[in-house]
């Protein structure tokens, strides 16, 4: 199990390394990824826009939540309250539709800005939109089919805010609304195209607000030349005499009703980071697997050889023992202790003369008397009737020194 843990961590660290040397040429461009996160001080954020939005209602409190519309709607009570919303795709489904026109009727204003608009809040509205793509790419809009330039937005109302024109370098900002209810929506700005890409619709006691370009609030757009001016102006537009101020956080993040966010939803909703997760998964399954199968049989222990001829002396001297066999085990001990002699000191054994006795003293290193003693008790046991335990051990004691040298 370690080991499978070990093989985790090392390809799990080996996509990382990847993955930054991968990226390492490109740390000069920066992100264009078009989160419009609050907090986000990238340019495609809303940092910038949402602390102009505190100011703009500094003395009100801002609920910034990451809620549905359904899921707050119960908690706004009565009228004079703003929901302000800014993002990429704005999804919702026929409920929250209809709560959120609810809302609007009892005297409440709604302003969306996003570049794509569910259909059915526009078919309610008598709206149709034209875009010039529906989805950029979340990698610096790489499947733009249009190149960047210099884009400009402007305001209807030229009366009080003049003729200028508020623009950055990115890719033209050309959606409109192609047919709008002029009985009831008003147009309150322009797009590059100089067609209408900023409406107002009044709707029961309340008002909505539609803005198809997002990028107008970005750190991006507002941070260059006098583009600060343009949002200042917009907000103009929206009666600062308010119960309760709330922006959403949560249509950003582009999911489609009854659709719960979560990261795995992030990753398998935009095709580069689909196949990235995909591609790391299989690769992590092949390389365990592949490590499974390699992986060698644990080698069963086995247990060293003993040396049974020990064992085998030791029964056999106890069988003897038992039997009380003492003159066999005298006649053993004797041949055994003459081989040693044959064997190991190279002398002749038939005869114990006093020169044999010398010469086994000599090679021995044992005492020419103790020599001569063990031979004479050797005779004596040899012609004894009987032989007792004390006896046989001596024996072995006088035998003891030969077998030492």
């Amino acid at each position: 199990m370690k080991k499978i843990i070990t093989h985790i961590i090392l390809v799990s660290s080996v996509l990382f390394l990847f993955a930054s040397c991968g990226r390492s040429n490109e740390e000069r461009i920066p992100d264009m990824s078009r989160s419009f996160a609050q907090r986000s001080k990238k340019p495609m954020g809303t940092y910038a826009a949402y602390k102009m939005f505190q100011s703009q209602f500094s003395s009100y409190y801002i609920y910034n939540h990451k809620k549905a519309f359904k899921e707050v709607a119960p908690l706004i009570e009565g009228s004079r309250n703003l929901y302000f919303i800014v993002a990429d795709e704005f999804y919702v489904d026929k409920e929250e539709v209809e709560l959120m026109l609810n809302y609007v009727n009892e005297g409440n204003q709604l302003f969306i800005a996003a570049s794509y608009i569910s259909p059915l809040l526009l078919d309610t509205l008598h709206l149709d939109v034209w875009n010039s793509l529906s989805d950029l790419s979340l990698f610096t809009g790489s499947n733009h089919p249009f190149k960047m330039r210099r884009t400009d937005v402007t305001l209807a109302d030229t009366l009080n805010y003049g003729n200028s024109k508020y623009g950055f370098f990115y890719y033209s900002m050309s959606d409109h609304f192609k047919k709008i209810d002029s009985a009831n929506a008003t147009v309150l700005g322009y797009g590059h195209t100089a067609k209408p890409n900023f409406i107002t619709i009044p709707y029961g006691n309340g008002r909505i607000f539609l803005h198809l370009h997002p990028e107008v609030f970005s750190n991006y757009f507002l941070l260059k030349e006098k583009n600060s001016e343009y949002f200042e102006k917009l907000m103009s537009y929206m009666n600062t005499n308010r119960k309760s101020v709330y922006w959403s956080d949560y249509y950003r993040l582009g999911i489609y009703p009854q659709e719960s966010f979560s990261s795995f939803r992030v990753f398998m909703k935009h095709e580069p980071l689909r196949w990235a997760l995909l591609i790391t998964i299989f690769s992590l399954l092949t390389y365990l697997l592949l490590a499974l199968i390699r992986r060698q049989r644990a080698i069963p222990v086995i247990a060293a050889n003993t040396n049974s001829s020990v064992s085998f002396v030791e029964t056999i001297g106890r069988l003897y023992l038992q039997r009380k066999d003492h003159h066999n085990i005298v006649h053993k001990m004797v041949t055994y202790f003459l081989e040693k002699i044959r064997r190991h000191y190279y002398l002749n054994t038939s005869s114990i003369t006093p020169e044999f006795v010398s010469s086994l003293s000599r090679k021995s290193g044992v005492p020419e008397q103790e020599v001569k003693s063990t031979f004479q008790y050797i005779q004596q046991l040899q012609e004894a009737a009987t032989i007792s335990d004390a006896q046989v051990l001596e024996l072995h004691t006088k035998l003891l020194p030969f077998f030492k040298s």
